[in-house]
């Protein structure tokens, strides 16, 4: 939390070496939809380069902000992400997120030809000629990148923007709709006024006159939520993933699982929102959580049985602890290389 559940800075002060080949940046997480600090770690890597002459570069993962950070009003809310940054030497995205292409489609930029590995590149001699390929898989169908092509010519950057900061909206509307009901709490920040990150009990945080994603927190149009401390008090017997079992019965896939190693207690329920989530789609979720909230409150603990079971997950049992570098002589309760890992995509 006190990081705000991005990569923490003085984490990375901690566990750079001479050894580090490089530190991979997170463009808007999978679990709360936050940008971690590219330009902050940049800074820290430029003052260790000073001492040490070691040169760390970064490699940026936008798989789901590259198409949100460039168009939105926010960015990334001030400090620099991109090749603006010297020590950025390459950038993924993928296009099946926000993209809006169908899954298969997504790319690596790197800032010169220099910094491309060349083991990653194919050569195919074929019909008297030679040609150069680095995709990272052979053999794929083309569809998603006609479709990508078709995407950014036909919509270009202000129809990106529009749909952007309509989806963005509309997740604003979501994450203020849940914390005045009094029983949920977000984790995700995009609703709160810019430079405001506490979650406040009992305050709602109103709407602003024409505003725009600038007026708020930068972040994906991703909800991350979980039920408040109020509730928790009051329905001590009503646990969190009976609210995604019962909202799986009505159709909705919205996930409940624990945070990172260190907040692995914190457990969220995510929405994403993207361009087909229409504001009549949104009314009937909204409708759908409160009417499954409501009815877990009126249920008693033998009822409620059936949609929250008690034995933990496989995952929770092997999961690594999540040693720092520090630590890594001490046994973790599954090495990794034996055990069965969290992956949120």
């Amino acid at each position: 939390a006190k990081s705000r559940y991005r990569l923490d800075p003085e984490l990375v002060k901690e566990n750079i070496d001479k050894n580090t080949i490089g530190v991979f940046v997170i463009l808007g997480s999978t679990y709360t939809g936050h940008y971690e600090p590219v330009e902050e770690i940049s800074k820290i890597l430029d003052e260790y380069e000073k001492k040490t002459g070691v040169d760390i570069p970064i490699h940026v993962d936008a798989a789901s902000g590259g198409f949100i950070a460039p168009f939105t009003h926010a960015k990334v809310g001030g400090p620099k992400w991109n090749f603006e940054l010297p020590r950025v030497k390459s950038i993924n995205v993928s296009g099946h997120k926000f993209g809006l292409v169908y899954a298969g489609v997504g790319w690596i930029i790197w800032r010169d030809e220099s910094f491309l590995p060349k083991h990653l590149i194919f050569e195919l001699h074929y019909l008297g000629g030679t040609e150069e390929s680095y995709t990272l898989n052979f053999s794929r169908p083309g569809a998603q990148i006609i479709a990508q092509y078709y995407n950014l010519i036909h919509l270009g950057f202000t129809g990106f923007q529009s749909i952007m900061e309509n989806a963005l909206a509309n997740a604003r509307l979501l994450s203020k709709t849940l914390e005045a009901t009094g029983r949920y709490r977000c984790i995700s920040e995009i609703h709160r006024p810019k430079g405001q990150f506490e979650y406040q009990e009992g305050v709602e945080p109103g709407a602003i006159e024409g505003e725009t994603s600038a007026d708020y927190n930068a972040g994906l149009p991703v909800v991350a939520f979980t039920l408040s401390d109020a509730f928790k008090r009051d329905f001590p017997h009503v646990k969190q993933a009976a609210v995604s079992n019962l909202l799986r019965a009505k159709q909705y896939i919205i996930p409940n699982y624990p945070l990172p190693p260190n907040e692995e207690s914190t457990e969220v329920l995510r929405v994403v929102v993207r361009e087909s989530m229409s504001m009549d789609l949104l009314d009937r979720l909204i409708a759908d959580i409160c009417a499954v909230t409501e009815t877990l409150m009126q249920s008693d603990e033998m009822d409620l049985a059936a949609w929250q079971p008690f034995s933990k997950s496989t995952e929770k049992e092997h999961a690594s602890a999540g040693l720092a570098a520090k630590d890594k002589h001490k046994k973790s309760r599954q090495p990794m290389h034996k055990g069965i890992h969290r992956s949120v995509c």
